[in-house]
C-alpha cells in the first residue's frame, strides 16, 4: 500500500489532497472548508480551485486517490485477500495510516455519490482478490461470488466504519493494534473451520428457498 504521504509525490496539488484527506477524514466533507484545506496546505483557495475546479472536484480526487491505496494490491498480488488484510494491515499501523482510514469512514458514512463509487472500488477490488483467491486454491469456490465479495467487504470495513463501538467492546479508547490483533484468531478460526458444525442448516435452507422460488 502507499501512504498518504508518498516521498515521491511532493507536488502543490499532491499536497492538498493530502491535507483535504487529513481534514475530511478529521472534521468531515462539510466542515472541512477550501478555505480551511487552503491554509493548512499553505496555499491560496484560489490555487485550490485551480488545481481541482472546486471542493467536490477535490472530493474526487481524494477518493480516487485512497480507493486505490486500499486495492492497488489486490490487483498487483494473486492471493492477495483484498478488503479484509489490506483494511486490516492499515489499522495496524495507524500513524501512517489514520488519515486515509479516517477519511474512509467520513466517506462511506456520507449519503451521496462519492460514497456510492468509493464502496464499488473497494468491493471491486475484494472480489478481484477472491478470484485471484480461488484460482490459485486458496478459498473454496464461491456459490455466489458477488455475494460473498460483498460480506467480505462489509466484514473488512466494519471496524473502520465502527471503530468506536469495536473499541467500546474490546474495553479501549480506539481501535488500537492491540485490539486488532485479539480479532485475528477468531476471524481467522471462523474464516477457516466455519461457524456450524455441519451443513444441515445450509441444506434447510437452500431447500426451503427452492421450494419457496419454485
Amino acid at each position: 500500500m502507499r501512504t498518504v504521504s508518498d516521498a515521491a509525490d511532493l507536488t502543490t496539488r499532491a499536497r492538498i489532497r493530502n491535507v483535504a484527506i487529513e481534514l475530511i477524514g478529521t472534521h468531515g466533507y462539510e466542515r472541512a472548508s477550501v478555505r480551511m484545506i487552503a491554509q493548512a496546505a499553505g496555499v491560496s483557495p484560489a490555487l485550490v480551485v485551480h488545481h481541482f475546479g472546486d471542493k467536490n472536484g477535490l472530493r474526487t480526487q481524494c477518493n480516487d486517490y485512497v480507493t486505490a491505496m486500499f486495492i492497488d494490491d489486490t490487483g498487483a498480488a494473486a492471493g492477495s485477500s483484498g478488503t479484509i488484510e489490506i483494511i486490516q494491515a492499515a489499522l495496524n499501523n495507524l500513524d501512517v495510516y489514520g488519515p486515509a482510514l479516517n477519511y474512509l469512514a467520513q466517506m462511506l458514512s456520507d449519503d451521496s455519490l462519492a460514497a456510492d463509487e468509493l464502496f464499488d472500488g473497494i468491493l471491486h477490488g475484494t472480489m478481484q482478490g477472491m478470484r485471484e483467491q480461488e484460482a490459485a486454491g486458496i478459498i473454496h469456490p464461491q456459490g455466489d461470488t458477488e455475494g460473498t465479495a460483498l460480506l467480505l467487504t462489509l466484514f473488512g470495513l466494519a471496524p473502520l466504519v465502527l471503530r468506536r463501538q469495536f473499541a467500546r467492546a474490546l474495553g479501549e479508547d480506539d481501535l488500537t493494534p492491540a485490539g486488532i490483533a485479539r480479532l485475528t484468531i477468531p476471524m481467522l478460526e471462523l474464516f477457516t473451520h466455519g461457524y456450524y458444525s455441519d451443513d444441515a442448516i445450509l441444506k434447510a435452507t437452500k431447500s426451503a428457498m427452492e421450494q419457496q422460488n419454485g
